[in-house]
């Protein structure tokens, strides 16, 4: 049962190193990963049957729209920046969006102890991701599509966090988020579609890419009545972790052995910055 805690953070954390791997345009990557999660959604739906009504279902809805359009983004910027820098990016500025969120509009942070531990962890979060992202040398030529890949970034981030929160404005949760949810991640990512780009082996190769994001966000639903939602979130979390080290080891990127030192640094930061915001949501 244990194993069924970290599920979340293995899904989302190895979700961009699957899709990496399959070498395939963003928009084959985001359409094989919006249709299998659209099928394990409707499995679920099997499985455990949900009551929608109308404002619910399309706020799930359009959370899945923008679930599609930021990682499009994200995947786009695959293309200029290697995953173990664009995943520390993306994931810390997701946290911090979401928490100022939390902050300034679900006011979630109620007292000065919760502001204190709350802005270290912040500081920490972004200290982290500095870090994570130091380079000995800047490759010629980089500047360039680094800054693109930023831009990309932060733009996914925004719709990201989006997905994220829009649920929670709206009050919906449980088993009644994932289908509509699904519907409209895939019904958006067609919009990006080209016909030229498609590839229907490589959107196929993608499927195990929406497997892990489906994994990922049923074990959550899951395991939220047992640790609540504070600690599933903090575990979820480490997904960025584990994109990091996997992105080095699997997808074989060359660290020097300073700039490994200098990233373990970043990912302790990192973590301290997520337990210590977890600790108060």
């Amino acid at each position: 049962m244990s194993i069924l805690f970290f599920l979340p953070a293995i899904g989302w954390g190895f979700m961009p190193i699957v899709a990496s791997l399959t070498a395939a345009k963003p928009i084959n990557q985001l359409v094989g990963t919006t249709t299998m999660a659209l099928l394990v959604s409707l499995i679920f739906s099997v499985w455990q049957p949900a009551t929608y009504n109308e404002i619910g279902f399309v706020v799930a809805f359009f959370s899945g729209c923008f679930w599609s359009i930021g990682q499009y983004l994200q995947f786009q910027s695959f293309q200029w920046i290697q995953v173990s820098e664009a995943m520390p990016i993306s994931n810390g500025t997701q946290l911090i969006g979401t928490t100022v969120i939390a902050v300034f509009v679900f006011h979630e942070w109620t007292n000065m102890h919760m502001f204190v531990v709350g802005i270290l962890g912040l500081i920490s979060v972004i200290l982290g991701i500095y870090l994570i992202s130091y380079k000995d040398v800047r490759e010629v030529g980089s500047v360039a599509l680094k800054k693109r890949a930023l831009l990309y970034l932060g733009m996914s981030s925004i719709a990201l966090t989006i997905y994220v929160t829009l649920p929670q404005a709206f009050q919906v949760d449980g088993s009644s988020i994932f289908l509509p949810q699904a519907l409209g991640m895939w019904c958006s990512s067609i919009v990006f579609v080209k016909k030229k780009d498609l590839c229907w082996i490589k959107i196929c190769k993608n499927f195990m890419t929406g497997l892990c994001w489906s994994v990922a966000n049923i074990s959550l639903f899951l395991v939220m009545p047992i640790l609540g939602v504070a600690k599933s979130f903090t575990f979820s979390q480490f997904a960025v972790l584990i994109s990091l080290y996997a992105s080095l080891f699997i997808l074989k990127i060359q660290k020097k052995p300073r700039e490994i030192f200098i990233i373990f640094l970043g990912s302790i930061c990192m973590t301290i910055g997520i337990l210590l915001i977890g600790s108060i949501k």
